[in-house]
């Protein structure tokens, strides 16, 4: 975004859940394309399948449990932070309601009052948060924890399909 360009929080919302779809539609096709591979892999393999196709479905099996652990991790630790920043956010905005309302109650005058007034509705009108930050956030969280699985199931087809 250049300096020129206004920041648009939907405009921010819109790009972030489409690369997170996208992302997503590339990871399913990336899985099902491995999927059948190995699929095919086990059914050629037989019940006494080569050490190479051991190998490969050993593999296949701590990917899978490695991907799924990292994406946990990734989802709890987005989930946490995004709560934290909500937190934070939640306090700040209770202590300069409190502290405006202090300052409205201690007017001396109409035109403080007025000023005080002011201030406390521009608090108001700015709370809660912005929902599509939220909801923007709530995307990068959801992207960030499909990261593993995709950059696993992308890098697996990749390779498969060279074999």
């Amino acid at each position: 975004m250049t300096p020129s360009t206004p920041y648009s929080p939907l405009r921010d919302l819109s790009v972030t859940w489409l690369r997170t779809v996208a992302e997503a539609g590339e990871m399913f096709a990336a899985t099902a394309q491995v999927m059948g591979h190995r699929t095919a892999r086990m059914a050629l393999a037989g019940p006494v399948p080569s050490e190479r196709d051991q190998t490969e479905f050993s593999l296949m099996s701590r990917e899978k449990k490695e991907a799924a652990s990292e994406s946990l991790q990734a989802l709890g630790f987005g989930f946490f932070s995004l709560a934290m920043v909500i937190a934070v956010d939640m306090g700040n905005r209770m202590w300069a309601t409190s502290v405006a309302a202090v300052a409205l109650l201690a007017s001396q005058s109409p035109s403080q009052w007025l000023e005080h007034q002011t201030a406390l509705a521009g608090i108001a009108a700015n709370a809660p948060a912005n929902p599509l930050h939220l909801a923007n956030s709530t995307a990068r969280v959801m992207r960030e924890s499909l990261a593993p699985i995709h950059e696993r199931a992308t890098a697996n087809a990749k390779r498969l399909s060279s074999l």
